[in-house]
């Protein structure tokens, strides 16, 4: 069974177990998951009583997939741990093991940055939603803004964490540029989120 195949309470008492998955990344896909599914319920909400398409119905195939891609990534991100811990494990005595322990650390580090990328595409469309939504579903896309934006951060964590670990300089530099770059454009989404916030309800 998966994790998003739990009960919610069952979810979080693996998360209150004293087990190292899930962790910190399948908990901020799992944010990143319920803030794309604040954003399909938005643009839902927005289409017309009669099924005529509304304002948002445009973003309603992105949140889908986007909600479907980050429930996938609670399950990848606690797998790529997994196996980056089982790689601790073998000892450093031949290039096998040595390949075996790099592949694992940039997995495990692959893993938290699509989740980022994930997350701020889900930030995009809860901006879309505070900008384009009839005024009773303002709350519910600006909640979602600030979710993908905390799944975010949760997953950048994660990448910092695993970076060390990684042994290959231009790998590292790629993986931690990417995430650099991704923070920098949560960080300007943000701030147009809270802007648009502040402008219902300020």
């Amino acid at each position: 069974m998966t994790q998003l195949d739990q009960t919610v309470r069952g979810f979080l008492q693996s998360l209150n177990s004293n087990a190292a998955t899930p962790g910190g990344g399948s908990a901020s896909a799992l944010i990143g998951a319920v803030a794309a599914a604040l954003c399909g319920m938005v643009g839902r909400l927005n289409d017309k009583r009669d099924g005529a398409p509304g304002p948002l119905h445009d973003t309603l195939g992105k949140a889908d997939r986007l909600l479907a891609r980050l429930g996938e990534l609670i399950d990848e991100d606690a797998a790529a741990f997994d196996a980056l811990a089982a790689s601790w494990k073998l000892p450093d005595d031949s290039p096998e093991n040595t390949a075996a322990k790099e592949s694992a650390a940039i997995a495990a580090t692959q893993s938290p940055l699509e989740i980022m990328e994930q997350a701020v595409a889900v930030m995009r469309l809860a901006a879309s939603g505070l900008e384009r939504s009839k005024k009773n579903c303002l709350s519910d896309a600006g909640v979602a803004g600030l979710m993908a934006h905390a799944a975010l951060e949760g997953a950048r964590l994660n990448v910092a964490i695993n970076l060390p670990g990684i042994k290959d300089a231009v790998t590292r530099y790629s993986l931690r540029t990417r995430s650099g770059a991704l923070r920098d454009e949560a960080t300007a989404l943000r701030k147009r989120i809270d802007a648009l916030i502040d402008a219902s309800y300020g």
